[in-house]
This record gives C-alpha cells, structure tokens and sequence, in this order.
C-alpha cells in the first residue's frame, strides 16, 4: 500500500510539475485538491502529498485558509537563487569535467546541438526538453546527489519565467546556445579556470531577463516585485 500510494504521488507530482513549469498554470493561481483529484483520478491524499513537496520547493505555497497556490517569485528571490546556482553549477561543471567519457563528450555535444537546432525553428519546448537533457547528463556525470537536487530545485524556482522571457526574443535563444557550447568547451577541456567565468555569464543572463520579467509584471499590475 506504501509503495502504491508513494508511486501516485509521484504522478501527482510530476503532472503539477508539468503544469507549473509549463504555465498552464500562472502564477497566484489556486490549485484545488478536489478538482486535480478528479482530474488525475486520484485520491486526495497523494494529491497533498505532492502539493507539499511542491511547497517545499517554493513552487507552490498556502495561503492564510491554508489552500495552495502557484508560488509568485520576488526580485529578491531570483537574486538569492542566482547567487546559489552561480556557486553549484560552478561546483558541478568543474567536478563533472574530471569524470567524463567518451560517450558523456557525445552526449552533451547532441544535446548543444540539439538547443541549435531548437534555436533555428524557434521551438522553445525542444529548447527548453535539450536544456534539460544537458543538466542532466552534467548532474549524472558529477555524482553528487546532495547538489544535483538542490540545482534541479533552485533553477525550477528562476526557470519557469525565463522561457517565457524569451517569447518573441530569437537573439536570446541563440545567445544562450553560444552560452551552453562555451560551457561544454571548458569542461570537455577540464578548464576549471575558464568554467567560473562562463557560469557567472551564463547565470548572468538569467538573471537580468528574469528580474526584467518581474519588473514588468509589476508595473503592469501594480504588484510589489521586490
């Protein structure tokens, strides 16, 4: 029974995930358990489950009657969470750089070319699918669980805004590719000293046309980003 009610909430939490990250719910929204019960065919105890490792995350956060909600994102909070990938990523390239084959060599050089090829149609969901892939072949490599969730976790948290940044912004795509190769370059060369650099640009990048999303919205809305 442990394992069945452990492996439906894994699917609770990986179709919220889905949600979340992909926007087909904003930010703010609220996140019924009856209604994404009936809709997953679940009952609702897996559902909870899942919305609260979802808050632990900081995707997902309760309100003052204690009904879950999308988690809206502060400036402060993308800078603190760019600071803190700034550091792991910096930590995982370099250690990922001093264990990789042959075959990893391969597999992030597809998965570059594979955010080229993404760029070139303007096709954000592949973009966004070999962004993943490289993450994941670079955690793998590096083998440090402890750091891999943290960074999965963290960059969720800035992520889910930034491709919507880049709607309409080819130059940003393409900029980050170059980005992504520069990267692959250093740690298939095992320049540590060149990795630094490249991440501090790279989370640079994010940074600044996250917090200019976030800016945005606020002037729209009227809402306090700080």
């Amino acid at each position: 029974m442990a394992l069945e009610t452990s492996s439906l909430v894994d699917v609770a939490y990986d179709d919220l995930l889905a949600r979340i990250t992909s926007f087909q719910v904003k930010a703010g929204a609220p996140l019924s358990e009856v209604k994404i019960s009936k809709e997953l065919n679940i009952s609702r105890t897996p559902i909870r489950e899942a919305l609260q490792r979802l808050e632990k995350e900081g995707l997902v956060k309760r309100t003052e009657s204690a009904r879950f909600t999308v988690a809206q994102i502060s400036i402060r909070e993308v800078n603190e969470a760019c600071d803190m990938l700034e550091i792991l990523d910096t930590y995982i390239f370099s250690k990922a750089s001093q264990k990789l084959t042959p075959d990893d060599e391969k597999e992030l050089r597809d998965a570059v070319k594979r955010m080229s090829d993404a760029c070139d149609a303007n096709d954000r969901t592949a973009w966004t699918d070999a962004d993943r892939s490289f993450h994941q072949i670079v955690n793998r490599v590096a083998d440090n669980e402890l750091v891999a969730d943290s960074v999965r976790e963290t960059r969720r948290r800035v992520q889910r805004f930034w491709i919507r940044s880049t709607v309409g912004q080819f130059d940003r795509l393409h900029t980050c590719t170059v980005e992504h190769s520069q990267l692959v370059d250093a740690i298939i060369n095992k320049d540590v000293a060149a990795i630094g650099p490249a991440v501090t640009e790279h989370i640079g990048h994010l940074r600044e046309n996250v917090v200019s999303l976030l800016t945005t919205v606020a002037l729209l809305t009227g809402e306090d980003g700080a």
